[in-house]
């Protein structure tokens, strides 16, 4: 199978489970008709994002003895699933079980999934994961104003729904094109070398990721109160998103040139420089600009962690 085909089937995977990200767009919609405040409402997006992460967890483990194509599969459903789920949801916990639970976590396994098949690259895996993880972002950024408009025109109900039958097409395609045998597992000659890898640094990476991430997966669940107003709530999602895509594209190459280690402290700083804003409470252009290059710098750290983790790990 070729090298095109399965990064494109990767990519187009990544792209078509990023719609838990695009959250913030459903809020206003779901205060009107389910009669919930903000605050019970981030619930289903903090169940969501802690599905999202198992998923992605379990998906790792799971990787090398499940073809990507079946993994592919399972995202497919649940993902289609959790979004019709969504779209008969009558009440916060029915809106619980199908967006965070169910969408959460199987959109993790293809985050996943997609990730590991990047990270089979024997050349330029920085430009692969980068290009993988990529999609993610600019998935969302491209769902987030359709479905602002398709809300306006059709319903929530009718907006999940329609979401569900073009994801799950895509997903369809994605499966198609990834391969149909899981990716080589370490062989018994291999496992020593696998309880040699330095847990130190890979705990310590997990750990930067998850503190560096933090403040970005926050803006996600509160994009519009952050820019100042609940009418921008499209566009600073969207911003935030198109942000984590540049950040995605751009970190793997930049690591491959310079270096993880550098990059990653650029990276750092970028944090410093974008939550400043945040924190003192400015609004309007500057509050967007700053969540732009917070969504940079989660891009940028959710492409440099895996690469850095493979560098490390024996394959």
């Amino acid at each position: 199978m070729s090298r095109r085909r399965v990064l494109l089937g990767a990519m187009l995977l990544d792209l078509a489970v990023s719609p838990l990200f695009a959250w913030d767009v459903f809020t206003a919609s779901l205060q009107r008709e389910l009669g919930a405040g903000p605050t019970v409402l981030t619930t289903v997006f903090s169940v969501g994002l802690a599905a999202f992460m198992t998923g992605v967890l379990v998906g790792g483990r799971i990787a090398d003895s499940i073809a990507p194509r079946r993994m592919a599969v399972v995202a497919a459903v649940g993902t289609v699933a959790g979004l019709l789920g969504s779209a008969a949801a009558s009440s916060v916990a029915v809106m619980v079980l199908s967006f965070g639970i169910v969408l959460g976590g199987t959109t993790g396994l293809g985050y996943a999934t997609a990730v590991r098949v990047a990270g089979t690259f024997t050349t330029g895996r920085g430009l692969a994961l980068g290009l993988v993880v990529s999609a993610y972002a600019i998935g969302t950024a491209i769902l987030a104003p359709i479905a602002a408009a398709l809300l306006d025109a059709l319903g929530r109900s009718w907006t999940f729904a329609l979401l569900a039958v073009a994801l799950g097409l895509l997903l369809v395609v994605a499966a198609v094109l990834l391969p149909a045998q899981a990716a080589t597992a370490p062989t018994a000659e291999a496992r020593p070398d696998d309880r040699q890898a330095p847990r130190g640094p890979i705990i310590a990476l997990w750990l930067a990721f998850g503190l560096g991430s933090a403040p970005a997966l926050a803006a996600f669940a509160h994009a519009g109160q952050l820019a100042g107003s609940t009418a921008a709530v499209a566009v600073a999602v969207t911003l935030l998103n198109v942000g984590n895509f540049v950040g995605r594209l751009a970190a793997g190459p930049a690591s491959d040139r310079i270096g993880r280690r550098t990059t990653l402290h650029a990276n750092s700083a970028l944090l410093v420089v974008a939550c400043i804003p945040l924190a003192v409470g400015v609004n309007g252009l500057l509050a967007l600009v700053a969540l732009f290059l917070l969504g940079t710098q989660y891009g940028a750290l959710s492409t440099l962690t895996p690469a850095a983790v493979s560098d490390i790990v024996p394959r």
